[in-house]
């Protein structure tokens, strides 16, 4: 079978492509609109050395890590539940929060998630500020020359819309909705493949030339009158 085959069979059922589709693509942002929205506030900390030299920095990168564990701990997540008075457990808490290092500018990503944007600004806000209180009490048994200070970079603010994403969903639903459509059109094609519809089919289908054909009876009758 040739390109233009193809063309042909596809360009005779686009419809049916667009249809499925557009069913796909309704159905994913339908679902995505079911969804209960989920907030996102990310606040930064600064992890600064007393001293910027190699062995320091190279402790500290490493260091930013153990700090991410820390922040993800019970024992952080136990306090920020008191400061806010949430009625959930330090294990829920801790599954709404994520915690990257980002090593080679020497910060601390903290995202918080939630159903309230407003309170997803609070727990990344308030979970940012236990931290850093808890290294101040740390650093005090620390030489001046060996401590690290860690400081909030800005306030959380207000959490944006997380999940869903409806436009990338209903795209994706889109993509595969036209993906389906040419796999049906394909499976129909193959079930009338062995189905004569006229002399094209006929000589396809035998390898054979085609010399003549009777007419259908109703135009025969025509044309005898």
């Amino acid at each position: 079978m040739q390109i233009k085959d193809y063309f042909r069979i596809f360009s005779k059922r686009i419809w049916i492509i667009v249809i499925v589709m557009v069913i796909a693509a309704a159905g994913a942002f339908a679902f995505s609109q079911l969804r209960t929205p989920i907030y996102r506030s990310t606040i930064y900390l600064n992890v600064i050395p007393a001293r910027l030299d190699l062995g320091l920095t190279q402790s500290i990168k490493s260091l930013m890590r153990n700090y991410a564990g820390q922040i993800m701990s019970k024992t952080t997540a136990s306090e920020v539940i008191d400061r806010l008075e949430l009625d959930v457990t330090t294990d829920e808490l801790i599954s709404q929060l994520s915690v990257s290092p980002i090593e080679e500018d020497y910060l601390i990503q903290i995202d918080a998630d939630d159903y309230s944007p407003e309170l997803a600004s609070s727990i990344a806000q308030t979970t940012a500020e236990v931290f850093v209180e808890y290294i101040e009490v740390v650093m005090l048994d620390q030489d001046e020359s060996d401590r690290v200070q860690v400081t909030i970079r800005d306030s959380a603010e207000p959490g944006t819309l997380f999940k869903p994403k409806w436009k990338i969903n209903t795209l994706a639903g889109a993509i595969l909705g036209l993906l389906a459509g040419f796999v049906v059109v394909v499976i129909l094609e193959w079930l009338e493949s062995d189905t004569i519809r006229d002399v094209k089919d006929l000589e396809t289908g035998l390898d054979i030339a085609v010399l003549g054909a009777i007419p259908a009876s109703g135009n025969h009758d025509n044309e005898t009158d």
